[in-house]
């Protein structure tokens, strides 16, 4: 299965309008270039006018990709006293160590 979203180069939130307008558009294009034979441009939007192998495409493939970064801390507040995490972090947890070995 190809990309038709990539094809027709159009988003995956597009309605039906945009999808026809974006078919129109490539069919005039390639009138001039001949990329792409007619039914492939047909059959891309047979694929994104069919609501299941419209969201068999978007699974397939998704344009909004999350990334999931970690966030920097550069703070911790530990008993009302701010430590710097990259300095502090070793000597932190041997205080909290000490701390647990006296109770």
């Amino acid at each position: 299965m190809v990309n038709p979203y990539f094809i027709l180069g159009i988003h995956q939130n597009a309605t039906k309008k945009e999808i026809q307008k974006a078919v129109m558009k490539l069919q005039l294009e390639n009138r001039k270039t001949k990329i792409y034979s007619g039914n492939f441009i047909i059959n891309c939007q047979r694929i994104l006018l069919d609501p299941s192998k419209r969201l068999a495409a978007d699974y397939l493939f998704p344009t909004k990709l999350k990334s999931y970064r970690t966030k920097k801390i550069h703070r911790v507040i530990l008993e009302g006293k701010k430590c710097d995490v990259k300095n502090n972090s070793f000597s932190m947890l041997q205080s909290m160590i000490a701390k647990y070995e006296k109770r």
